[in-house]
């Protein structure tokens, strides 16, 4: 539990002060990830809150009967690395092969997951620049 404390801190941290490629800072990019979170919402998943920051999303949702996680998420990575490459004129990798997911396991921690992607752009110190939204009953 102490290594995870730790190393969640450190990298987020480290994502905070917009290390690496920040490919969504461009705001069509991060409209493209945006519309690609909300296309399936209540189809293939239920979306409960993200947050689109320059180089970084946060997302919590709940797969729906006959989805899962990982084709979700396969399915958004693919669509917005695609598109995003093709405005770039480019190709190849956009994300990370692995995400960070976690289990959420009562509602106090649904409702703290949700408080921690609202406030993520604030602990970063960004005013502007990322794409948050919250479902109705999230907050």
């Amino acid at each position: 539990m102490e290594y995870h404390r730790l190393f969640s801190a450190r990298l987020e941290n480290w994502l905070n002060k917009g290390t690496g490629s920040c490919v969504l800072r461009d705001p069509e990019n991060a409209r493209i990830v945006a519309g690609a979170l909300g296309h399936f919402n209540g189809e293939r998943y239920a979306l409960a809150a993200y947050v689109v920051m320059p180089n970084h999303v946060h997302v919590l949702f709940r797969p729906l009967a006959g989805h899962d996680i990982s084709g979700v998420m396969k399915s958004w990575k693919g669509f917005t690395a695609h598109e995003i490459n093709r405005r770039a004129g480019g190709s190849g990798k956009l994300w990370q092969t692995e995400s960070w997911d976690r289990l959420i396991r009562n509602e106090r921690h649904f409702y703290k997951t949700a408080e921690y992607i609202r406030l993520n752009p604030l602990m970063a110190g960004l005013r502007e620049g990322f794409l948050l939204w919250i479902r109705d009953g999230a907050q």
